[in-house]
């Protein structure tokens, strides 16, 4: 265990250091800056991400080429994002340069292994789960501290289960994501000092998806947990979703940004800035609760606890759909 707790610490002090030294470079030089406050979250958070995987290399002797390939396509996107930030990229040019990070990791072997879909269907569940989780995470960052929250949760989800199954390099890439999203969230708590900006929140849903992907959980017997992964990142999925359905409701264009969003909305309903945090938070935990659950029960009680998740996001949604967020 001391090697974790090594690992864990070299990558939690590292986020802090460069998320410190880039937020002031930006105040100095007044670059990549919003409202005042630092877009560097992102890239603090990759370079602490690098540093600790490559450290994990010599410390685990874990096999070189899924990790490097993990982290050229992290930093692909990480260096897209920062673009981004800079100047704003249109809908196309975002989905491009996902789809473009989708296929490198699919061509290094990172993809699902669902017995029931062959090679092509395989390709093309995973092509769409890593551009899908990398809009996710873009999406979410609508909140101080919401989106490095949910990874923190999320990311603790799959450490988890890296344990129960076990899978060392699950374990690795999840310890370093709780890392690095707890030394941002110093940063980023409310009132936030700085930014994920879409630098880091690209790079959080990619490796997130990735991680997701390497990930093992079910066998011939136990059909439900193939929705383990869907279920630990139930909130975020919700969110999108449902901002999707709000949007198309009001005759809006789905990629159209608007107030939509079930935090914004819980605002809208009275809650402080804090305790939507907290609130979306615990409702994180539970669906990623159930998603670990997912992997170790029966499929009898699997299926309950699916339809049960699905009645409580359809609850939610019957909840907000008359709640109005206004700037």
């Amino acid at each position: 265990m001391f090697k974790y707790f090594i690992v864990f610490t070299a990558a939690l002090i590292s986020a802090t250091l460069f998320i410190s030294f880039f937020a002031r470079i930006s105040w100095k030089f007044d670059i990549l800056k919003t409202k005042g406050i630092p877009l560097v979250g992102g890239l603090g958070i990759g370079l602490a991400f690098v540093f600790s995987s490559v450290l994990s290399i010599f410390m685990f002797d874990l096999p070189v080429n899924k990790v490097l390939a993990v982290l050229s396509v992290g930093l692909f996107m990480l260096f897209f994002g920062i673009i981004d930030d800079l100047k704003e990229s249109s809908v196309m040019q975002k989905l491009l340069a996902q789809s473009f990070c989708a296929i490198l990791l699919i061509f290094s072997g990172i993809k699902t292994d669902i017995i029931y879909l062959g090679f092509w269907g395989n390709v093309l569940v995973t092509f769409f789960w890593i551009v899908g989780m990398t809009n996710v995470f873009n999406l979410l960052d609508i909140m101080d501290g919401l989106a490095a929250g949910v990874v923190l949760i999320v990311s603790g989800a799959f450490l988890l289960i890296g344990f129960l199954t076990p899978d060392l390099n699950v374990q690795v890439f999840s310890l370093i994501l709780c890392a690095v999203s707890a030394g941002f969230l110093i940063f980023n708590f409310p009132p936030a000092r700085v930014y994920l900006g879409n630098s880091g929140s690209h790079f959080f849903g990619l490796l997130i998806a990735s991680v997701a992907l390497i990930t093992h959980y079910a066998s011939t017997d136990n059909f439900f947990a193939l929705l383990s992964p869907v279920m630990i990142l139930g909130l975020p999925i919700m969110d999108t979703v449902l901002l999707i359905i709000f949007r198309v409701i009001k005759g809006k264009v789905p990629f159209k940004k608007s107030r939509d969003h079930v935090a914004l909305k819980m605002g809208a309903m009275g809650f402080s800035p804090l305790l939507t945090i907290l609130v979306m938070y615990l409702l994180c935990f539970i669906f990623a609760a159930c998603g670990v659950i997912l992997v170790k029960v029966n499929n009898l009680l699997a299926g309950i606890i699916v339809i049960s998740v699905f009645l409580f996001s359809f609850a939610i949604f019957m909840k907000l759909v008359k709640i109005e967020a206004y700037d």
